[in-house]
């Protein structure tokens, strides 16, 4: 902040300064934060919040400024900076963090997924839009998929119906 800046906010009254209690790491993780669906009257207390955990202060005021007006936001946290603690404190404030959700064994993960709906390998792999090799390179553990496929998979576990709408479109 500049000479002028400060000197005018200070004619306002006394500034505090808010500075990190410590430095964080470059390491990040990509979060979600929602707030709860009522007036957003804790937006202070979760910006600081937000700072407190390593996020730069401008990156906090936009978090803050997003969940206000559509109710979620993506935000980086540095993997030091307490992200257990943060989910802990948040919804006190009306806001609630989510990690993303991660597959320890996709191979077994997929082979479940396509068991449980009885379906083949070039069925299940159609269904998806997929390559049936791509499918059986996962399963047997050749490949790994990325996240997006593991999405789209749990997705068509909870609703094929959608899945299958949105990989094929009606013949005119």
């Amino acid at each position: 902040m500049n000479s002028e800046s400060r000197a005018r906010l200070e004619r306002l009254g006394p500034i505090q300064a808010i500075t990190h209690d410590r430095s964080f790491s470059d390491e990040h993780e990509a979060v979600l934060l929602r707030r709860d669906p009522v007036p957003f009257v804790t937006a202070i207390p979760a910006a600081r919040r937000l700072f407190a955990s390593g996020m730069p202060m401008r990156a906090a005021h936009a978090a803050i400024n997003d969940l206000a007006a559509q109710g979620w936001t993506m935000v980086d946290i540095p993997v030091d900076g307490g992200i257990d603690d943060l989910a802990r404190d948040l919804p006190a404030l009306g806001v609630h963090l989510h990690r993303p959700r991660h597959v320890a064994e996709p191979a077994a993960f997929i082979a479940d997924v396509r068991a449980r709906h009885k379906l083949s390998q070039r069925e299940f792999a159609s269904a998806l839009g997929l390559d049936v090799r791509t499918l059986q390179n996962w399963e047997q553990g050749r490949n790994r998929p990325d996240c997006a496929v593991l999405s789209l998979i749990r997705l068509f576990d909870g609703n094929p119906d959608l899945v299958r709408d949105a990989v094929f479109e009606p013949v005119a």
